[in-house]
């Protein structure tokens, strides 16, 4: 294993279950912006499902949702 790799797994153990959540939970909010804003209606129907199945598989809820 790399260093890089090295660096990334042990930030990764260092994580709490909540301060991973919000880190998926902002990746796939840019993730969902990017999508969103761009104009193309193809990556929206894809992209957007997949976000949010993601989140539903990993217990992400989607935080900047309201109600």
């Amino acid at each position: 294993m790399n260093l890089v790799s090295q660096i990334i797994a042990l930030l990764l153990s260092l994580l709490t279950k909540d301060a991973y959540k919000k880190v998926i939970d902002k990746l796939l909010d840019a993730v969902e912006g990017v999508v969103t804003n761009s104009g193309n209606k193809t990556d929206d129907a894809i992209v957007l499902p997949l976000c949010r199945k993601a989140r539903e598989l990993l217990n992400v809820p989607d935080d900047d949702e309201i109600g």
